[in-house]
């Protein structure tokens, strides 16, 4: 017998939620006051071109998230990075880098003293509070189990166009699928009350533009795009000039701050030393 359960929460506790703002904040100027504080059931898209900084961008914005999330969710849970890009191990080094703004020989000397770790955590928390996961092969399912048994406040699925759907309804298309996808992930965000995000390619229409427009998903106009509340995109000259230079572009804004455009459309700076992204001003 299905159980039905109507929304008869009350409108002021309702109302709670955005008059306390409480959720996790980004460390970017531009994301922080033009996007609410994320709470569980929110997902959204983090995109750019290939070696354009994703790893980078996610490396210094959970870094700074996680140590949010035990006031945030009233209880310490973890973050989980579902790596499907080259190995995990790559990634670890970029968290340290990222928590502590310093490059590899501060690392390095650091680790010498025997100091390494402890700077970690006091940064970030704690030793594992962001967990990294290869899920290189894996289906759906097998991720959500690992949902299921370790109850991350935010998820990273860090390019799931490469995990393999399972998905009964998807259709056969290449488009179809992926919307399938994103579904599911962002339904798993409901369903465990954790936030997520998922880093996708801009199609190479969008190669060389600052601000890439919604539409420029690899392999989607309209399906991926659909699935989230949040679209961020990371745009990059071609200009040798402007290397270090990013455009951080929201182009779907379902966490707009009342007030605020839904779009800063920011020239922001990309230090991939220190595996930190940095306000231009």
């Amino acid at each position: 017998k299905i159980e039905h359960r109507f929304i008869d929460d009350p409108i002021g506790d309702l109302l709670k939620n955005d008059e306390h703002q409480k959720g996790l904040s980004w460390r970017l100027s531009c994301l922080h006051e033009h996007m609410r504080p994320m709470i569980g059931g929110d997902f959204g898209i983090v995109a750019g071109r290939p070696d354009t900084g994703k790893t980078s961008f996610l490396a210094s914005e959970l870094t700074w998230l996680a140590p949010q999330i035990p006031e945030a969710f009233d209880e310490d849970r973890p973050v989980i990075w579902f790596n499907n890009e080259g190995p995990g191990k790559r990634i670890k080094p970029r968290l340290y880098q990222a928590a502590l703004d310093i490059g590899i020989q501060a690392m390095i000397e650091l680790n010498k003293q025997g100091k390494l770790i402890d700077a970690y955590v006091k940064a970030v928390g704690a030793i594992d509070r962001i967990k990294i996961m290869d899920v290189h092969g894996f289906w759906n399912y097998e991720v959500e189990e690992v949902i299921k048994k370790e109850r991350p406040a935010l998820i990273v699925y860090d390019m799931i166009d490469n995990i393999k759907f399972a998905g009964g309804n998807a259709g056969s298309r290449t488009d179809q699928v992926l919307e399938g996808m994103y579904g599911w992930a962002r339904e798993a965000c409901v369903k465990y009350d954790a936030i997520g995000m998922c880093t996708s390619q801009i199609s190479n229409e969008g190669d060389g533009m600052l601000f890439p427009t919604m539409g420029m998903l690899k392999d989607s106009k309209t399906g991926k795009q659909g699935a989230c509340d949040f679209q961020i995109m990371i745009g990059r000259s071609n200009d040798f000039n402007a290397e270090h230079t990013r455009g951080i572009g929201i182009v779907k804004n379902k966490l707009r701050v009342d007030g605020k455009s839904g779009d800063p459309r920011a020239e922001v700076i990309f230090d991939g030393n220190h595996s930190r992204y940095r306000d231009a001003i």
